[in-house]
């Protein structure tokens, strides 16, 4: 198929180490996803070694540096942190510091890789706990990262640093269309996923045994004015390192695959 906007990988539901990337841990991960011919990479904040206190200033230029030599694009930072944590007088304050960091760590590495308005993708409560969402949204704004939203129903007012994230797979999920939404979407989606589902659950993109129309669905975000790389999205799926080359094999990138 032809192909408008670059693909990248999530790190994201990569639990299991491919076998050739388990000597180096995340990095290896890193080369991993260039060798498969991925043009970008979305890192998982919640995985060991790439956690934001983990990394300190020299961790984050050498993997900025890793990042370039690869010749991959930031697409951003993932942190699946679950919904109801945001929501939860409990949680709250340790969820909203761990994304705090993870904008910082965005924010830094877009820096080096001159990245504008680099994002941290997220799904958050329709009703967070008072003072989340704000606190949020000025952490965004101070380090001049964009957060995007996965949550469902969509976000109706998007506004500041906090935008809305398309996930299909969560979309056709609840019943609606991806496509659809997009036509009607003000302003473009700050981030998007390449996701899937069938009755089983989470599949592979493009195989015919899900519900998303690829062609369809990327043709809308261009339309809509997004301008990002395409995330292929591995949580959920069966043995995603190997889903992870079939999909790129089977949908390729812009000037090749």
């Amino acid at each position: 198929m032809v192909r408008t906007l670059p693909l990248a990988i999530s790190l994201a539901g990569l639990d299991a180490q491919p076998s050739t990337a388990e000597a180096g841990g995340p990095r290896g991960l890193v080369r991993w996803a260039a060798e498969l011919g991925y043009r970008g990479l979305q890192l998982d904040a919640s995985m060991p070694g790439m956690r934001p206190r983990e990394l300190d200033r020299s961790g984050r230029r050498d993997l900025a540096a890793l990042l370039r030599r690869e010749q991959l694009a930031f697409g951003g930072v993932d942190l699946w942190i679950p919904p109801a944590h945001f929501a939860d007088p409990a949680r709250a304050d340790r969820a909203v510091s761990a994304v705090v960091q993870a904008i910082e760590l965005a924010a830094e590495l877009g820096a080096l890789l001159s990245v504008r308005g680099p994002s941290v993708s997220l799904t958050l409560p329709v009703a967070p706990i008072p003072g989340a969402r704000d606190g949020l949204a000025a952490a965004g704004e101070r380090w001049g990262t964009r957060i995007a939203d996965h949550r469902w129903p969509l976000p109706s007012d998007p506004a500041g640093p906090i935008g809305v994230g398309i996930d299909p797979a969560t979309i056709v999920l609840a019943g609606a269309d991806p496509v659809s939404l997009l036509s009607t979407l003000r302003p473009p989606p700050f981030a998007a996923r390449l996701s899937d589902i069938a009755a089983s659950g989470r599949v592979e993109v493009g195989t015919g045994v899900g519900r998303l129309d690829v062609a369809l669905y990327e043709a809308a975000l261009v339309t809509a004015g997004f301008v990002g790389v395409l995330v292929v999205d591995l949580r959920g799926v069966r043995d995603p390192a190997a889903v992870a080359a079939t999909t790129l094999a089977r949908l390729g990138h812009p000037g090749g695959g």
